[in-house]
């Protein structure tokens, strides 16, 4: 069904608005979102080629089946050989237009035909040319489509005029659909009910066959099992490239979650060794510590066993029976000694001073000299346990004998802690001389 085509731009715009807006028994395909773009597109490209007419029309797919579209039937104007001609065409909006680029035909009048095996346009007349098949929607347009078409044909010519004797093509057998060639071009215009009346441009389409005169005078008549073949070729290729591309998104989607959980595990990899580093260290820490505590353990009990036996006779001196395995653990043990010392004085003082036995004024005096070499004393033993502190973090953290982990066998400083208070919460780790020279 084909609507009056208006006359004005205004009568087209309204015409466009009632047609794509129409919600009758016959509404076209177009999805709402879309309708103003189509409207657009169309009105762009008849106001640059008046030559076009707009219309609606009903169109059959190669399948058989009919749908009412929007299409511009009319002329483009080509350029050959500086001479203006007038290709009759119509261009159809398809169902899914504009993510689907528009269908075009060149419809030859009796008196044309088409040029046997032209580049981009195939007997049925559908065009295929490189802006067609290189649609992007959103950036491609009708008019940039007209035009582009438009050069194309000034290069290679797609319709020209019959020679003189030309045969009537053979009827093809009556397809089981009678409209499939219809198919392939809509705007049919069959010889039979129409006059040959050469319109303004027929002289120059016979000036054009004077112009290819390399064509063949009598070529042969569309193959319509070719024509058929060709665009179900088509199609498929179509169809293929679009299962393809689908796949190929699919694929890469694919590879882009396996590339971020390669980098996930690779992540955590890295966090695993690392923790293990870590426990193989704290690991040979410990080792380290377990068997210089058993040998320092064993010492000690070693010298216990030797000692108890002295004390029982009475052979033990307490003076001597420990003494300090170094010049800092000598210093921390005098120091210390001095410091409880100190305490036990400023102890009896208090004492007295509640006794009544010392005045105040010479209890002052008596605790302001104490407490004065009481700090000399801790400040000495700070000195001391922070050295002996330096030399036990050098001792532990000094590398091994290969193959050995037994530090207890070289003696070394033993930390001596001196916090601030009435006396030290550790007396220091002695040695005997029983023991070796190790420190216990």
């Amino acid at each position: 069904m084909v609507m009056g085509p208006p006359s004005s731009q205004l009568g087209r715009e309204n015409w466009l608005t009632q047609v794509l807006n129409d919600q009758g028994s016959i509404h076209l395909p177009y999805s709402d979102n879309l309708k103003f773009v189509i409207r657009q597109h169309l009105l762009d490209l008849v106001s640059e080629f008046p030559t076009l007419i707009l219309k609606k029309q009903q169109y059959t797919h190669t399948n058989g089946s009919t749908v009412q579209l929007l299409m511009a039937d009319g002329t483009l104007p080509m350029y050959y050989q500086n001479v203006k001609y007038n290709i009759p065409v119509s261009i159809w909006l398809p169902e899914a237009y504009p993510r689907q680029p528009p269908i075009m035909y060149v419809v030859p009048t009796p008196d044309m035909i088409v040029k046997p095996q032209h580049s981009f346009v195939d007997p049925s007349g559908m065009v295929f040319s490189p802006y067609i098949c290189n649609w992007v929607n959103g950036r491609s347009n009708l008019v940039d489509m007209a035009q582009d078409t438009s050069m194309q044909f000034g290069q290679d010519p797609p319709l020209f005029s019959k020679p003189p004797n030309w045969p009537p093509p053979a009827q093809p057998p009556t397809p089981q659909h009678p409209d499939t060639f219809l198919a392939h071009n809509p705007i049919h215009r069959p010889s039979s009910s129409q006059t040959s009346t050469p319109s303004s441009s027929g002289n120059i389409w016979a000036g054009a066959v004077a112009a290819m005169s390399g064509q063949p005078p009598s070529p042969p008549p569309p193959n319509l099992e070719e024509s058929f073949r060709k665009s179900a070729v088509a199609e498929l290729t179509k169809r293929l490239q679009g299962s393809l591309a689908r796949a190929n998104e699919a694929a890469t989607a694919d590879m882009d979650r396996l590339f971020e959980q390669q980098a996930e595990l690779t992540k955590r990899e890295r966090e695993i060794a690392r923790g293990i580093e870590s426990i193989q260290a704290e690991r040979h820490a410990l080792e380290g510590c377990v068997l210089e505590m058993s040998g320092k353990a064993a010492a000690l009990g070693k010298w216990l066993e030797e000692n108890e036996k002295k004390q029982v006779s009475g052979e033990v001196d307490a003076d001597t029976a420990i003494v300090p395995a170094d010049v800092l653990s000598k210093q921390a043990l005098e120091g210390q000694a001095e410091d409880l010392a100190l305490e036990d004085a400023l102890y009896s003082l208090d004492k007295a001073l509640q006794a009544n036995s010392l005045t105040p004024e010479v209890y002052i005096k008596q605790v302001r000299a104490l407490c004065g070499k009481q700090f000399m004393v801790r400040a000495l033993g700070r000195k001391v346990a922070n050295r002996q502190d330096q030399l036990r973090r050098a001792y532990h953290n000094a590398p091994t004998a290969a193959g050995s982990l037994r530090r207890d066998s070289v003696p070394g400083p033993s930390h001596v802690q001196m916090p601030q208070g009435d006396s030290w919460t550790s007396v220091g780790i002695l040695s005997n001389p029983l023991t070796q020279g190790r420190v216990i």
